[in-house]
């Protein structure tokens, strides 16, 4: 979804100005393909509109667009060079550094990460991915205050920025302050109702305070509302695992591995008890 959304912000910008029809076509070709997924050939697609564009700004949004492809097919370091190419044409460009960003993270370089999200936030100071992205790298590496602090300050320019909401109840959770949190998501689904994560949410915090009964009601919830959402079927599973329904959640578990959850960490789950 992301890169979809990345091309279709691309294409608002630049076809009213794009020199020649070949340009056109190229690029309407890159999205076509992206939106199948044929990223190999949104790949050589977009190479070719790299060479015939001379506006470095157009370049560099190519660049960015081609680095996210390839690293959709795990070309992570083609990736890399990519996302330099488009910041070498426009230093400007923030996608490009959000971008490079996330990458560096999913490749364990954080030092690299931050210093792009700093880069990022400096053309930007309420950069939305940049805040959101790096808010979650500060998670992941415990450092919960921080990723709170860069939640909070997009959610006071933004009061309604979902992902920010959504993310900072997840942290408050991890904190360890659940009450918080639980309010927080509860909140969240009286006015996204429909929103399988924040279910799904509501159940792993329930699950942590014990109120395991409620936690499977809101996990149910998730499920019903998204049948391949992987992460509510094995948020169910563990609940399932914790009421002492050894075979319910074994099947459950099925189901998620069914749906691509790893083997290894189903069987992880039932052998916990």
């Amino acid at each position: 979804m992301k890169i979809k959304s990345v091309i279709i912000s691309t294409l608002l910008l630049l076809t009213v100005s794009l020199n020649g029809q070949k340009n056109d076509e190229l690029l309407k070709q890159a999205q076509d393909c992206a939106n199948k997924s044929d990223y190999p050939c949104a790949i050589k697609a977009t190479q070719k509109l790299i060479k015939k564009e001379t506006d470095k700004h157009k370049i560099a949004i190519y660049y960015s667009n081609l680095g996210t492809f390839q690293r959709r097919i795990g070309k992570r370091e083609d990736a890399i060079k990519s996302y330099d190419q488009a910041i070498k044409a426009d230093p400007t460009l923030i996608m490009a550094f959000t971008n490079r960003a996330t990458l560096n993270a999913q490749m364990g370089n954080r030092e690299a990460a931050f210093a792009d999200y700093e880069s990022a936030l400096r053309l930007d100071s309420l950069d939305a991915t940049a805040l959101i992205n790096r808010a979650s790298l500060y998670d992941k590496m415990g450092e919960y205050d921080k990723s709170a602090n860069d939640l909070a300050k997009l959610i006071a320019a933004d009061p309604k920025n979902f992902k920010a909401r959504s993310n900072l109840a997840l942290t408050k959770s991890h904190k360890g302050n659940l009450e918080e949190a639980l309010n927080d998501l509860s909140q969240l689904i009286i006015e996204y109702p429909t929103e399988a994560i924040l279910h799904n949410n509501k159940a792993d915090v329930l699950m942590k305070l014990n109120r395991l009964d409620e936690a499977l009601q809101e996990a149910n919830m998730a499920i019903f509302l998204d049948e391949k959402y992987v992460t509510g079927q094995v948020t169910k599973g563990e609940i399932l695992m914790k009421l002492g329904k050894i075979e319910e959640a074994k099947a459950q578990l099925d189901l998620a591995v069914k749906l691509g959850f790893p083997q290894a960490e189903a069987d992880k789950i039932l052998s916990s008890k």
